[in-house]
């Protein structure tokens, strides 16, 4: 027959551990909830809000005119699988295929970031990557001398692509001289691009000039060779050539008047160590305008026409 419990041993279950070991414990299970929280994110998954009207037709963004957290809370969130990440950037994993959906770093030149501290995370798509062939013909992107299909973002009626030439150049003795782009400026002062549009072409700007170098240094280094028969002095559509580890990326929003995408045609290609992942699939809200919003972003098969560089 086992001993009863002394009154020492009794007293000793009934009191309440001192104040520090609660607060340890509490402390350690909030310690422990945040790093598998940390580790999920960072490793295994995660999820962005989309914000604004840069990727529309495709993407909403929310309620327009309200703050951030209305835009958050009203727009589609996309579901983005860091795994994804990490083997691509351990090499395990080619590069990001064109016409995917990618979670992307502001670059330091992109106009906006020159006017704030801060430099957030946008979704944009990827047109073309390390080592294509680019340019901008009246707005229709061409990739590897082969134009791709704009139905999957003027289909719908809501967007039209501005009609925009890029790069447009002038050569003199075999080189490049001038840039053909303007510079507004804002209130603050800040230079911003205004590329060739509907065939009007603005003034030469010289390619050493500091306002091309921070927005399109990295264009200028990427043009193509100067072909043979290139109009001596004079503006001419020429192309670039993506840089090794670097992604053209662009909204589906090409329509200034629409509010338009802030994408490499105003900052240039990016590196691919700032994309932090690939957006698999909209997975909220449920349901939109009376149909389910649930899908997979997948490459429009306009990409699939894209014959890879010779």
């Amino acid at each position: 027959m086992p001993a009863p419990d002394s009154s020492a041993s009794r007293r000793d279950r009934a009191t309440p551990p001192p104040w520090r070991t609660r607060l340890l414990r509490e402390v350690r299970g909030y310690a422990e909830a945040l790093a598998i929280a940390y580790l999920v994110v960072t490793f295994v998954f995660n999820t962005v809000g989309v914000v604004g009207v840069s990727m529309s037709p495709n993407l909403d963004g929310g309620r327009s005119g309200g703050s951030v957290l209305s835009a958050l809370l009203t727009g589609d969130r996309v579901f983005i699988p860091k795994y994804d990440t990490w083997l691509r950037r351990a090499g395990l994993l080619g590069p990001y295929a064109r016409g995917e959906i990618v979670v992307v770093r502001e670059p330091a030149n992109a106009p906006t970031a020159q006017e704030r501290d801060r430099r957030p995370f946008f979704i944009k798509r990827v047109i073309a990557r390390s080592g294509d062939v680019f340019r901008l013909d009246d707005g229709v992107t061409i990739v590897n001398g082969a134009p791709v299909d704009q139905g999957y973002i003027e289909a719908s009626g809501e967007i039209t692509a501005d009609p925009i030439d890029f790069p447009v150049v002038t050569v003199r003795d075999g080189e490049v001289t001038h840039l053909h782009v303007g510079f507004a400026r804002t209130m603050r002062g800040t230079a911003v691009p205004q590329l060739p549009l509907d065939g009007r072409i603005p003034a030469g700007v010289p390619v050493d000039d500091p306002r091309v170098q921070l927005y399109y240094g990295d264009v200028v280094d990427a043009l193509a060779p100067v072909p043979e028969d290139a109009p001596e002095g004079r503006a001419f559509l020429h192309e670039l050539v993506v840089p090794d580890a670097s992604y053209w990326v662009m909204g589906d929003n090409r329509q200034t008047s629409a509010g338009g995408s802030e994408d490499s045609r105003y900052f240039g290609p990016i590196d691919a160590i700032t994309v932090a992942g690939r957006a698999t699939a909209v997975i909220w809200p449920p349901r939109r305008d009376g149909a389910w919003n649930w899908r997979a972003l997948t490459p429009p098969p306009a990409f699939d026409a894209i014959p890879e560089r010779p």
